[in-house]
């Protein structure tokens, strides 16, 4: 983040709206509560003990109780530097980011027109998340470049390791071929550590 948000990055963040809906409904499942991760350590622990000493079982059950109490009352309660952390990426890309998000009823029938002839992406799952999350890439694409702007590279961050969007680090060649009609631009796909790579 240190690096999209300093003067030396020039280009455009992109968030597709999809991106967002999906990162809302579906993080916090993800990311462990305080409570989660206490039962991770418990049951690790538990593991150990049981090992040495039979008699730890009554002790085990109590403390499920204590700590199915504890999930009860305080299960809402993330660890603070995950939460910090958060903050500071949402706060980047209120600040940076521009997020197109596509009325979906026009597309609905090609979303399912493309999965039935297995073009890319998505074809690999079940629902139409991954399509929407590329109509809205495209759409900004051509906002950024209504803008004035000249787009000479597309780099999507994505940890989907699926043949729909790649193959070995090479974006599927219908991806690539649609960034290039619409924008003229070359297309890549970034892992994590590729963008890592990049960063001065």
């Amino acid at each position: 983040m240190d690096y999209l948000g300093s003067t030396s990055f020039d280009g455009v963040v992109i968030l597709p709206g999809q991106v967002v809906q999906e990162f809302w409904n579906n993080q916090l499942n993800a990311v462990d509560s305080m409570a989660a991760s206490i039962k991770k350590k418990f049951d690790a622990l538990s593991a150990d003990i049981s090992k040495i000493d039979e008699s730890f079982h009554g002790f085990q059950e109590r403390f499920n109780k204590l700590l199915d109490d504890f999930r009860g009352d305080f299960g809402y309660v993330y660890d603070e530097g995950t939460v910090r952390r958060l903050r500071i990426i949402v706060e980047f890309l209120q600040q940076k980011a521009i997020v197109p998000y596509v009325s979906r009823s026009p597309f609905a029938e090609m979303a399912v027109a493309r999965k039935r002839t297995k073009t890319p992406p998505g074809f690999k799952d079940d629902g139409d998340g991954d399509f929407y999350v590329w109509v809205d890439l495209l759409v900004g694409l051509l906002q950024v470049q209504r803008s004035g702007t000249h787009i000479e590279r597309v780099a999507l961050l994505s940890q989907d390791r699926k043949p729909d969007w790649s193959r070995e680090g090479v974006p599927h060649p219908i991806l690539a071929a649609e960034v290039k009609a619409l924008t003229g631009a070359a297309f890549e796909i970034w892992s994590l550590d590729q963008l890592a790579e990049q960063l001065p």
